[in-house]
This record gives C-alpha cells, sequence and structure tokens, in this order.
C-alpha cells in the first residue's frame, strides 16, 4: 500500500517538473524571443517517466 503512495507522489512530482520545463520554455520564446528545445526534450523525459511509472503501477497491482 505505501508503494502506491510513493508512486503517486512521483507522479505528481514528474508532472509538476515537466510543467515547470513547458513554462521556462514558454517564458524564454515569448520574453527573449529564443527557442529553448531542451526544455521540451526534458519535459518529455518527465512525461515518458510518468508513462513509465504508471504502467509499472498498472503490472505490481
Amino acid at each position: 500500500m505505501d508503494i502506491i503512495l510513493i508512486a503517486y507522489l512521483v507522479i505528481f512530482a514528474l508532472f509538476g517538473t515537466a510543467a515547470s520545463y513547458f513554462v521556462r520554455y514558454i517564458y524564454a520564446y515569448w520574453v527573449h524571443n529564443t527557442m529553448h528545445v531542451h526544455y521540451i526534450y526534458k519535459a518529455g523525459v518527465c512525461i515518458i517517466s510518468v508513462v513509465i511509472v504508471s504502467g509499472l503501477m498498472t503490472l505490481f497491482t
């Protein structure tokens, strides 16, 4: 039971991290008129990690 709560906490943290990377990208694009694609890559890694953790949760529950 505790591992499921920890997995939900990790998913929540990864979504927050991905959202902050998207906000950084949008801020850099609108304010500084530069496109830092590495923010999009980092957000993509966070979202893929969410998918992997969610898949593992469904396998083990």
